[in-house]
């Protein structure tokens, strides 16, 4: 069976790499597909506080005697009140496709990027829809427990869902690119 069209979700994690690995696989074996690297948006930005331990500025006596005892410099320290932050991106988009792209480069493989909003799952589904998709490719977290008991894997989601064939790839402990 040929794929010519082949979704892939993508978010940088072992499980999406793994995925991009088995895209590059099946990609090598029919040159002419077209490979879609679809995120789903989700990036957030964390406040990080930053340490005001340092001294700003010693006061400086230049060595001059008080009451005939010599005074060293004090360090002057902020306030613990005017905590500065330091505001990180985390899981940026493209900071996601730049990993991709490097992994990709070696094999001389041109991918359409797109970014998506909604859920994970879904949006993945409707996009592979719209794009008139041969197959789907995602990884799977690996993560169990009751999270997942409760609420499914994204992977089963889009395996349920998808309107066409769904990859999923299974996390290894050292991944190969083929």
């Amino acid at each position: 069976m040929n794929f010519n069209k082949i979704v892939l979700g993508y978010d940088d994690t072992d499980g999406s790499r793994q995925a991009l690995n088995m895209a590059i696989g099946l990609v090598k074996q029919n040159p002419e597909a077209q490979l879609l690297v679809a995120q789903v948006f989700e990036e957030t930005v964390e406040n990080i506080p930053i340490n005001n331990e340092k001294a700003v500025e010693p006061v400086r006596t230049n060595g001059y005697l008080l009451e005939g005892i010599q005074i060293p410099p004090l360090p002057v320290y902020h306030d613990e009140s005017s905590s500065n932050t330091h505001a990180r991106v985390k899981h940026s988009v493209d900071n996601t496709f730049y990993n991709a792209r490097e992994i990709l480069e070696p094999y001389s493989i041109n991918a359409k990027f797109d970014v998506i909003e909604g859920s994970p799952a879904e949006s993945i589904c409707e996009y592979a829809a719209a794009e008139n998709a041969d197959l789907i490719i995602v990884g799977s977290s690996g993560k169990g427990g009751i999270k997942k008991m409760f609420l499914g894997s994204t992977s089963t989601k889009i395996a349920r869902n998808a309107p066409c064939p769904v990859l999923i790839a299974k996390e290894k402990e050292n991944p190969q690119i083929p």
